[in-house]
């Protein structure tokens, strides 16, 4: 997985992103929207433009909706039903306007795993009970070279993931 230290991600595709370093900005420029907001346009159609005209959409709530599912599989199914038709079509409508989710973190709630290359997130060390959020949430591109480690600037730590395009 190739990490990204530049802020492209602000712009274009979609993020995961926990750590305050990477999130300071946005959190101080851009006001957050609540995710059943941004679910409402991917089932009734964007707004022309996007909020506020900016280049980067920060939305609450998603680890929110993770921890309450009642196990991994209903969370994943949840996953490729909401999130990753959202954020197909957000590629498609606002190529040029990040979509970022702000989780809450920590960072050891996300794993990279080396043999699979694939995200995961969850407290249990049991992996069959982690949800894979790469796949969950942008499918194919989840594999090889598409989706980038966001390293945390002047640090070797991973602060969140992204996707410039969603198969």
């Amino acid at each position: 997985m190739q990490e990204m230290t530049a802020n492209s991600w602000k712009r274009r595709g979609c993020s995961l992103v926990w750590s305050p370093e990477l999130l300071r900005d946005l959190i101080t420029n851009v006001e957050a929207l609540p995710l059943d907001v941004v679910l409402h346009w991917q089932r009734s159609g964007f707004p022309e433009d996007p909020p506020n005209g900016g280049k980067t959409v920060l939305v609450g709530g998603l680890q929110t909706v993770l921890n309450v599912m009642p196990d991994a599989e209903t969370s994943y199914a949840w996953l490729r039903a909401n999130i990753l038709p959202l954020c197909r079509r957000w590629t498609n409508h606002w190529s040029g306007v990040g979509l970022v989710f702000g989780m809450d973190g920590p960072g050891k709630r996300f794993d990279l795993s080396e043999a699979d290359d694939l995200v995961y997130f969850g407290r249990d060390a049991d992996r069959s009970k982690r949800i894979c959020l790469t796949r969950g949430i942008w499918n194919g591109a989840a594999t090889g070279t598409g989706v980038f480690k966001l390293m945390i600037q002047d640090t070797r730590e991973i602060g969140g993931f992204h996707v410039i395009k969603v198969s």
